[in-house]
């Protein structure tokens, strides 16, 4: 049996395993083993994992147990992308703890998008994958991915929480102003870029202010303590 297959069948039996107690947990134990071992077959048979650091490990723990209910946005992703027929970028996912895909399953053309450990619309508008686009997903992408993994089922929960909050808040600000802005403008500045996880991951990303972002309209200063290296190899 060659390596690859190999690993696959390793990891899956170990995400359901895991995935099956956090299931048994929370009341889902079918759902948290299916999910678990969907997640850790294609995993290994990409060799996501970085089994020789304990980030790697820990990264993969924290996918099946705590993090479970992003990893099930990730299988879906997966999904949809092989559906679709999305390719893999091999040296952004090999052993770098995330699954980065050129193009897959994004909400906004020219903008990438991370579910649970999956990275999709790596490539630029023009479908190059270019120094400044994996630096995208190195500094900034993976950012999300860790986030998603520390917060757990908080993270989707804030996130969303805060666009909805920030896009009602920006809207009834635009009205009072007289609506002399974009509306589109005020909403991205407010429910995304103030986003906390957006600030620090594009802080990572020494991208603060955003680049054609009003500088006015988001916080004055990069995230605090925010890292200027990629949290994985390269």
């Amino acid at each position: 049996m060659s390596k690859v297959p190999h690993e696959a069948i390793t990891v899956g039996v170990a995400g359901a395993l895991l995935g099956g107690v956090t299931g048994r947990i929370v009341g889902f134990p079918v759902l948290g083993t299916a999910i678990g071992a969907l997640s850790g077959a294609v995993s290994g048979a990409r060799r996501m994992y970085d089994w020789k650091s304990t980030r790697g490990i820990g990264a993969f723990v924290l996918d099946h147990t705590w993090a479970l209910a992003t990893t099930t946005a990730s299988v879906v992703a997966i999904g949809v992308n092989s559906a679709t027929g999305a390719r893999i970028d091999e040296p952004l996912t090999t052993r770098q703890n995330r699954m980065t895909y050129e193009k897959g399953l994004v909400l906004r053309r020219g903008f990438a998008v991370t579910f649970g450990y999956v990275v999709n619309g790596a490539a630029d508008r023009d479908g190059t994958l270019g120094e400044r686009r994996r630096k995208l997903v190195t500094h900034h992408e993976d950012q999300h991915v860790w986030q998603a993994r520390m917060f757990g089922p908080i993270y989707p929960v804030v996130y969303a929480g805060w666009f909805a909050i920030g896009s009602i808040v920006a809207t009834v600000r635009w009205l009072v102003a007289g609506r002399k802005t974009k509306l589109i403008d005020d909403v991205d500045a407010t429910a995304y870029y103030r986003n906390p996880f957006e600030w620090h991951a594009y802080s990572c990303d020494d991208n603060w202010p955003p680049h054609g972002v009003d500088a006015t309209k988001v916080w004055a200063q990069p995230f605090r303590g925010s890292s200027r290296t990629p949290s994985t190899p390269r």
